[in-house]
């Protein structure tokens, strides 16, 4: 076989390889979703059900604050739990959900949901939110928007997941017996 024969075997080998490449990345981007609350809720519960936990349910009380707490993440230029005197837990009170235990997952500059619930999964942490069992409610925020860094101003995505499950009503009863016995004395 003489060099010219080996060179027109070896261009189509490169060729279907090549191809066969690009049609994989093809798949596997259109197969990844945009990072939407309604995405992340999706990959957060398949993970939960395919662990035999029940799926959350969403709350509208808790996708405010998701959104309110992604909001103030880009209006302040922080990402953290914990930033200028407020807690997470700040959040879900100021709207209106009264918790009995909650958690927070954050995320910065993912370009996809799966890319977020995957880096989740993969802290200790966050996969611990997430596979929670006494959490009964999730909200999502994501916000997109500048955020300084090193220097560096970039567009990014900052999501915010907000997990928890509600006061029973008979806390909620004591509560209120209780403020009403401290107010008056």
């Amino acid at each position: 076989m003489n060099e010219k024969e080996t060179e027109i075997k070896v261009i189509p080998v490169v060729a279907l390889i090549a191809v066969f490449i690009v049609g994989l990345l093809t798949f596997a981007l259109a197969n990844a979703s945009d990072i939407t609350p309604q995405n992340i809720e999706s990959a957060v519960n398949n993970e939960r059900v395919s662990r035999g936990l029940s799926p959350l349910k969403i709350s509208p009380e808790l996708q405010n604050a998701a959104v309110s707490k992604s909001t103030d993440m880009v209006l302040k230029n922080y990402f953290d739990h914990y930033a200028f005197g407020q807690t997470p837990w700040m959040f879900i009170l100021k709207s209106g959900y009264n918790y009995s235990v909650a958690g927070e997952n954050l995320a910065k500059g993912f370009s996809t949901s799966e890319g977020v619930v995957n880096a989740w999964m993969n802290s200790p942490a966050h996969r611990e939110n997430i596979l929670n069992p006494d959490y009964q409610d999730i909200g999502v925020g994501v916000v997109k928007g500048s955020y300084s860094e090193n220097g560096q101003t970039l567009q990014t995505i900052l999501t915010t997941e907000m997990a928890a499950k509600p006061k029973s009503t008979i806390s909620k009863i004591f509560e209120s017996i209780s403020t009403i016995f401290s107010n008056i004395f």
